[in-house]
């Protein structure tokens, strides 16, 4: 087969990519909780004092003073002593004690939203036997990586009214962006050099070759993501180095039906 027509085989071909619309730090641990077991988040206030310089009133000099406030997170969950729990849970306790956090530290009276930080990354690890049924995994539990990335013109106002109540945009400053799947692993082999658990896979949008088995893809958008955020985002191959979404259409499309056919 020349290259010429391995190309054309490949823009002949669409990839699904589960995508939570936000990045919001609130919505994703309130969505996973003390199912996250890695975590980059960062957020930053700057409040600026403006003072009238008294004995030079009269030529109207202003001294200014900003001061900036900045909230970075980087978590990995630990095991505790006796390796049978974990020592550091983001259960609802840890998440309230860093609501608090984030509210005290970049908080503006200015402001109608309670403030929040824009997620990175996030990984999730989950029980599921539905995951299990369609992969050759051996165990049902895996680890779900998702990153950031600029939201696409197709989704970027589906994005702007899921998030509208949390004020990301339009208050925070936050860019808009998307939580893209970037990786499913069967989380046992992690530890296991010898054998690839990777059922997933993605470098993101530059990344022309995913590997996404759409009936993999379609199960994590229906019972692995929450609502309002899921999103199964439908890439084609627009030419042999980028992926380019396709025009959106009705979310429950592909909730509905399973494709029968899979991407290698």
């Amino acid at each position: 087969m020349s290259s010429a027509t391995k190309v054309s085989d490949l823009s002949e071909r669409t990839f699904k990519i589960p995508s939570l619309l936000t990045t919001s730090l609130r919505a994703v641990t309130e969505a996973f909780g003390d199912n996250i077991v890695q975590l980059r988040a960062n957020g930053s206030v700057t409040t600026t004092n403006q003072t009238l310089v008294n004995d030079l009133r009269e030529y109207g000099v202003i001294r200014e003073q900003q001061t900036n406030h900045r909230i970075e997170i980087d978590y990995t969950q630990l095991q505790d002593s006796d390796g049978n729990g974990v020592s550091n849970p983001l259960d609802e306790n840890a998440q309230q004690q860093l609501n608090e956090h984030i509210s005290a530290v970049l908080d503006a009276e200015s402001r109608a939203v309670e403030p929040d930080l824009t997620v990175t990354s996030v990984t999730i690890r989950i029980n599921s036997e539905q995951l299990q049924e369609i992969t050759p995994a051996q165990t049902s539990e895996f680890d779900l990586q998702f990153v950031a990335d600029p939201a696409e013109d197709g989704v970027r106002e589906q994005t702007r009214r899921r998030n509208r109540e949390r004020g990301l945009y339009s208050e925070l400053g936050f860019q808009i962006q998307n939580l893209n799947l970037r990786s499913v692993i069967e989380t046992t082999t992690i530890y296991n050099e010898q054998t690839d658990g990777r059922y997933f896979s993605w470098q993101g949008p530059e990344d022309v070759r995913p590997q996404s088995p759409n009936k993999l893809a379609v199960q994590i958008n229906q019972h692995v993501l929450p609502e309002p955020y899921a999103k199964l985002k439908h890439y084609q191959v627009a030419d042999d180095q980028k992926l380019d979404l396709l025009d959106s259409t009705d979310d429950q499309e592909d909730e509905n039906t399973t494709s029968e056919g899979e991407n290698n």
